[in-house]
């Protein structure tokens, strides 16, 4: 008798809830493609980078179980999350992808580096997990995700028809249109520029000062082949990462450096 084919596990994060609209709308595009296990935070995360809960305990509730779907709630970060699903929840098993998102907010330029939902995509290749960073150009509580969950359904396809390869992970964002208005795909780079902060001081109910957080991107880098780019141009961006951080051509040049120990 010949063996049944397993489905592929698909692990589900992000760093708005797992009651949100973007899990959503994900999850539904990943149980096209095999047996889905969401993890995600009980509220939102956003902006919280790759941070870890260290001082406080974790824990972690099964709210839904049906078919080939199982919905995870924990008390912890996206990262924590992640950590929970791969060493903890499904540790005896092979993950065979994982996805996080959809956010609603962009994850473009610098923004990658405070990014909770690509530090869950990140933790997971981290981990040896291909995975996959998905945002959505929109902040809105009416965001429509149709043209996200297209994109989403476009490159899971590919990947799992062509094979999946080992060290992958893609920030894929998508721009704030409708379907019949996205123009493709573009493959791109971080747009190197930075967010200008600005910090409102204010007084709370007792006249103690605290401060509130706004701010602007500053676009210094206009070349065509970012993610800034593509989104603005109503492309969706899928942007290859990788874990070394290393300015390689730099190192090269620090070799050749004389420094010497100074003598006390």
């Amino acid at each position: 008798m010949r063996k049944k084919k397993q489905q592929p596990l698909i692990v589900v994060v992000n760093d708005d809830g797992v009651d949100s609209h973007g899990i959503k709308a994900l999850t539904e595009v990943a149980l096209q493609f095999g047996q889905v296990v969401v993890v995600a935070p009980s509220k939102g995360r956003s902006g919280m980078g790759h941070a870890i809960t260290l001082a406080n305990p974790l824990r972690m509730y099964k709210t839904y179980q049906k078919d080939k779907l199982s919905i995870y709630r924990t008390s912890g970060t996206t990262v924590d999350s992640v950590k929970l699903a791969v060493r903890n929840l499904l540790k005896d098993q092979e993950i065979t992808l994982l996805l996080s998102g959809i956010n609603q907010g962009a994850n473009t330029s610098v923004s990658v580096i405070y990014s909770s939902t690509v530090a869950g995509a990140v933790e997971a290749r981290i981990n040896g997990i291909p995975s996959i960073a998905f945002s959505i150009v929109n902040y809105d509580k009416t965001c429509d995700f149709e043209a996200a969950k297209m994109a989403a359904f476009c490159i899971l396809e590919k990947i799992f028809t062509d094979g999946i390869p080992p060290n992958m992970c893609l920030n894929v964002n998508i721009p704030n249109v409708k379907i019949d208005e996205i123009k493709g795909f573009k493959y791109t780079r971080q747009a190197i520029n930075y967010w200008s902060e600005i910090f409102d001081e204010r007084k709370d109910m007792v006249g103690r000062p605290y401060f509130w957080m706004g701010g602007d991107m500053v676009e210094k880098d206009k070349a065509k082949d970012t993610d800034m780019w593509a989104v603005k141009h109503n492309y969706i961006s899928i942007q290859p990462l990788q874990i070394d951080h290393t300015n390689y051509e730099l190192l090269e040049e620090m070799k050749k450096w004389k420094l010497k120990k100074q003598k006390k």
